[in-house]
């Protein structure tokens, strides 16, 4: 192979993805990315996306860079790979990637270099034992049992608090893995939050991770949940392509999407009707909004300032009528979930797609450009 291959499994995506863009780092400046790097997901759900899949990854490593220089294909969260999940047994799928093993093996043009991250790669496949004799090959934990997982983890979130020097002592650590789990993204972002919460705190306590650290599948949605009140379209897609393996993940992002529609509609409400006035709620609220306020799910009047701000924020990128749109459109996604054979991560990503995209301002009459 006169180009390089570089392969990185392991089911902590976050990981994965730091190696995969370190290597790129390695072999192709910044101001080179533009036209020298090409990213092809493989989330793929049916054999006829795979060979698609595998064809434009054939194709992107017979195409030179525009600039003449190394050119660098990222084939991102293979999921048909052997051992990746019910889509690597479809025969299709197993055509595709005996297809891709034949090409790797024959040698690719040079300055080429493919990285492959899959979460799952089965060891015994004949793809893993005739690539990885000509690859570079990183294993992040794809076979780590729960309790393996676990010390990876704990050494992880030992790592960001000292590099945040943060303080926080060992009970308080073990509380925060026991909430947020192993996956590191999760850790990352819910020590993020941690850390705005406890920012006048000399010592993060177990009652602060309690108050803050979400359980579960909801820390890991939570780039999802602030992807959309960014309105930021390509983190929003990576995001959800990094809870695709997740069973019915689709449901449970459209429920949690439609509570915090929810919860800016009142927010945005508050700061066109001047209840909240920099970032604060106005401290002599009439009485019937300070009921209302009480008595809806949210604990609105409670939140923290940190939060509030940064929800606030959320809301204000929409006006009043987008977001009673989304509401609508996210209810009508839901039926459609539950009542279509389509595929559900498709269906989310359009109707979210859809939701957040900015209209274009059209220039006056008259105006020529």
């Amino acid at each position: 192979m006169n180009g390089n291959l570089y392969i990185f499994i392991g089911d902590d995506d976050y990981l994965v993805t730091e190696a995969a863009k370190k290597c790129i780092e390695s072999h192709l400046p910044r101001n080179e990315r533009e036209f020298g790097l090409e990213i092809i997901y493989g989330s793929v759900n049916s054999g006829e996306t795979a060979r698609l899949c595998v064809d434009n990854v054939i194709s992107s490593l017979q195409t030179p860079s525009f600039a003449g220089g190394t050119k660098v294909t990222w084939l991102k969260n293979a999921l048909f790979l052997p051992g990746g999940g019910k889509v690597a047994e479809y025969v299709e799928t197993k055509e595709a990637v005996d297809k891709l093993e034949s090409f790797l093996v024959q040698g690719v043009q040079s300055k080429q270099i493919l990285i492959i991250t899959a979460p799952k790669l089965r060891k015994n496949a004949t793809f893993f034992k005739n690539c990885t004799s000509i690859a570079q090959l990183e294993d992040f934990g794809s076979d780590l049992k729960s309790r393996d997982l676990e010390g990876v983890a704990r050494r992880s979130l030992d790592r960001f608090v000292e590099q945040r020097t943060l303080r926080m002592n060992a009970a308080a650590r073990e509380e925060f893995i026991q909430r947020a789990g192993t996956d590191t993204r999760t850790i990352v972002s819910e020590l993020e939050k941690l850390s705005l919460y406890t920012c006048e705190k000399d010592e993060i306590s177990i009652a602060d991770v309690r108050e803050i650290v979400t359980v579960g599948k909801e820390a890991e949605a939570w780039d999802v949940l602030d992807a959309f009140g960014s309105r930021d379209p390509v983190k929003l897609i990576e995001s959800i392509e990094r809870l695709s393996s997740q069973g019915s993940i689709a449901i449970m992002l459209c429920v949690m999407i439609e509570r915090t529609i929810r919860s800016m509609l009142v927010l945005r409400e508050a700061y066109d009707r001047k209840w909240i006035k920099n970032g604060f709620w106005q401290e002599k609220l009439p009485v019937e909004v300070s009921l209302m306020l009480k008595n809806l799910p949210g604990n609105y009047l409670s939140t923290p300032a940190w939060l509030l701000k940064k929800n606030l924020g959320h809301a204000l990128n929409f006006s009043l009528q987008e977001l009673r749109t989304a509401r609508f459109r996210i209810i009508e996604l839901r039926e459609k979930l539950v009542s279509t054979g389509q595929p559900e991560l498709f269906l989310l990503q359009i109707a979210l797609l859809r939701i957040i995209q900015r209209k274009k301002k059209h220039a006056p009459a008259g105006h020529r450009g």
